[in-house]
């Protein structure tokens, strides 16, 4: 023990020196410590503000049990937009119209062809001739851009339009 006491006695100042570099670096690591945990604090304070007193177990149950709920609503429209997507293809899509003076003794234009189709170019097309005496309206089927019955050239040029969606481009041209 003597000698414990002659090296601490013969040593002192570096005994003095090494503690109060020990003591220096472990306020350091209390301050960073203390800065941690007051981030911490606050993180967790934000987290539970509005609990009211709750568990925040039981808050976090209940929003996973709402993200739940969302996803299968989220399903749900998912699917209805399938079937919404699918009907939209077989909808009036694509028009194509061209009107014409039929016969030589009118005027006017007033004869018609119209393409009615959807996105897989099926629909119908309707014709409305016009005379002096009467009109004549009928209409024929197409299936994939073509018709079981012969068309007229309006009635071709009508299709065409509509398979190139040009009704735009006619309404242009004509006004």
């Amino acid at each position: 023990m003597d000698v414990l006491f002659n090296f601490i006695k013969e040593n002192g100042e570096l005994f003095i020196l090494y503690s109060g570099i020990a003591n220096i670096f472990l306020f350091i690591m209390w301050i960073v410590q203390v800065s941690k945990t007051s981030k911490m604090d606050k993180k967790y304070s934000n987290l539970a503000r509005g609990l009211d007193g709750k568990n925040l177990e039981e808050v976090i149950y209940r929003y996973y049990e709402r993200i739940d709920q969302a996803d299968i609503h989220m399903n749900k429209i998912d699917q209805r937009l399938g079937m919404i997507e699918g009907k939209l293809l077989k909808s009036i899509q694509k028009v194509g119209i061209v009107r014409y003076n039929a016969f030589n003794d009118t005027g006017g234009d007033l004869s018609f062809s119209i393409a009615l189709l959807d996105e897989e170019h099926s629909g119908f097309i309707l014709t409305s001739i016009y005379g002096r005496n009467n009109t004549t309206v009928y209409g024929k089927p197409v299936k994939k851009g073509k018709s079981s019955y012969t068309l007229s050239a309006e009635e071709l040029q009508a299709l065409d339009r509509a398979k190139n969606n040009s009704l735009d481009e006619y309404a242009r041209a004509i006004s």
